[in-house]
C-alpha cells in the first residue's frame, strides 16, 4: 500500500530538495505541496496523506500551528517537522503535539531519507542533535529556554517574581515602561496566563525560578 505524502515549506528550493528525496523512497507517493501554512492545511484536506513533512518557519501559519489543527481534525495523520527551528521551545511544542519526527534542515538528504522510511514503517525520527534535548523535554526537565523564553524575558520574570512593578523593571534595565510590558506580554503567552500574579505562580510552579 502506497504511503502517502505532502510536503509544505516556503522555500521553493527547499521544498523541491525535499520532494525530489522523498520520491525516490520505495512504496512513498508525494500527493501534495503547499508554500505556506494555510495552503498545507488545504493539501492535507484534498488529498489525504499518511504524513505531512512540514517547516515550522512558514508565512499565513507556522508549521506548529497547523500540526495542531490538523491533530483535531485529523489525529491519525502523523507529522515530520523540517526546519532550522530546533530550539527548545519549538522542540517542546512538537514534543507535545505527537510528532513522528523533527529533521533539522543541516541534516543531509540521507537522513531525511532515513526519516521518512522510520515513519513509513511505523516508527518515528530525531534528528541526533535534537534527540538528547526531546529526551530532556520528555523526563520534563523543562528550562525558560524551553518554553521560548529569551535572556531579556527570564530577566523581566525574575524581576516581576521579587515583587517588581513594570516602572521599576524598567528602571533597573534601562527599559522603558512600554518596552517592558511588551516583554511581560510575551511573558503571559509563553506561560499561558493572562496576569503579573498568575506569571508568578506558573514560575515558581515549573522552577524557572527560585524562591527565596
Amino acid at each position: 500500500m502506497t504511503f502517502r505524502v505532502v510536503i509544505a515549506d516556503d522555500h521553493t528550493l527547499v521544498r523541491q530538495s525535499v520532494l525530489k528525496a522523498v520520491r525516490h523512497e520505495d512504496g512513498v507517493e508525494v500527493v501534495g505541496e503547499a508554500g505556506d501554512g494555510p495552503g498545507a492545511l488545504a493539501a492535507v484536506e484534498e488529498h489525504d496523506p499518511d504524513l505531512l513533512v512540514v517547516d515550522i518557519a512558514m508565512p499565513g501559519m507556522d508549521g506548529l500551528a497547523v500540526a495542531e489543527q490538523l491533530r483535531r481534525e485529523k489525529p491519525k495523520l502523523r507529522v515530520v517537522f523540517l526546519s532550522m527551528h530546533d530550539d527548545d521551545g519549538s522542540l517542546q511544542r512538537a514534543v507535545a503535539l505527537g510528532a513522528a519526527g523533527f529533521v533539522s534542515k543541516s541534516a543531509s538528504i540521507e537522513e531525511l531519507q532515513e526519516a521518512i522510511r522510520a515513519v513509513r514503517d511505523g516508527g518515528s525520527y530525531l534528528s541526533s542533535n535534537v534527540a538528547s534535548r526531546v529526551m530532556d523535554l520528555a523526563a520534563g526537565r523543562t528550562p525558560a529556554t524551553a518554553l521560548g523564553l529569551t535572556p531579556r524575558e527570564r530577566e523581566i520574570l525574575e524581576l516581576l517574581t521579587a515583587g517588581n512593578r513594570p516602572t521599576e523593571i524598567g528602571t533597573t534595565l534601562f527599559l522603558s515602561v512600554k518596552t517592558v510590558k511588551n516583554h511581560l506580554t510575551s511573558i503571559y503567552s509563553k506561560l499561558g496566563v493572562e496576569t503579573g500574579a498568575q506569571a508568578v505562580a506558573e514560575a515558581y510552579r515549573q522552577g524557572l525560578v527560585k524562591r527565596t
